[in-house]
């Protein structure tokens, strides 16, 4: 995924937690907020303003927090926690790669591996604690988790009613949910499975995000402040669909 040309830049500001992506200045302060902290650029420069929602959040907690990262499969979550010094980290997915499957992708990753070290190795780390299974039905203990972390995974044909229900059995009492996704306000329409097997990879509405948070009240999680759903640009283009759009990101309590 790639920046769209963006011709009107406005301050970054002071905005909320839970908020749509608008501008491209909103991911290239996340970018240098990362780097203040000492932690690697995430390969897709796009993917600095939802990743660093999450790690600000995260920062402040004990470090001997239970954490789990969805999705975890190339995300840079596990890795950028552990530099933090956090100790209790997991992730889970339906695929995990090997650093030796790393070594023989195409040529297209040459870039990728080199300046994406910390994720090509995280899964031979065994101080991170892996799993290959369905987010949908873990076999984690009930109440296991301080925080549970879904960078861009609910868009990849994920059941939003079993998604809800598995996070909120696995969260502990006042544990959060940090989830962002593709989003545009109208509905977009995607034909094309690109990370999705069987099921067009979704872009959020803003009808679907709203019913989503309905849902995920069924099974205890509510928003830990309203989402501020104000857009203005078009900021990510995904070259393999050909469609432009934006991020959305939310944080959940139990």
């Amino acid at each position: 995924m790639t920046i769209s040309d963006e011709n009107h830049l406005t301050p970054v500001g002071n905005m909320p937690c839970n908020s749509v992506l608008k501008t491209t200045s909103q991911v290239t302060e996340a970018k240098y907020r990362l780097e203040a902290l000492n932690l690697f650029p995430h390969h897709d420069t796009i993917k600095a303003w939802d990743t660093y929602k999450i790690i600000e959040i995260i920062n402040n907690a004990d470090r001997e927090s239970f954490i789990l990262d969805v999705g975890c499969n190339d995300s840079p979550i596990l890795p950028m926690l552990k530099r933090l010094r956090f100790r209790n980290l997991y992730g889970c997915d339906l695929v995990l790669r090997s650093k030796y499957k790393y070594n023989f992708m195409n040529a297209a990753y040459s870039f990728y591996k080199k300046e994406y070290k910390p994720i090509v190795e995280m899964l031979d780390d065994k101080s991170l604690k892996f799993s290959i299974q369905n987010l949908e039905a873990t076999n984690y203990r009930e109440n296991m988790f301080d925080f549970v972390t879904s960078l861009s995974v609910i868009e990849h044909g994920v059941d939003i009613q079993k998604y809800f229900k598995e996070m909120g059995r696995i969260l502990k009492k006042d544990g959060l949910l940090l989830t962002s996704t593709d989003y545009w306000p109208e509905k977009t329409i995607n034909t094309k499975c690109v990370l999705s097997k069987g099921t067009p990879d979704k872009i959020f509405d803003k009808n679907e995000i709203e019913a989503a948070v309905v849902i995920a009240k069924k099974y205890g999680l509510k928003l830990i402040e309203p989402i501020d759903y104000s857009f203005m640009n078009k900021v990510v283009h995904w070259s393999k669909t050909g469609l432009d759009y934006t991020f959305i990101f939310f944080a959940m309590k139990k």
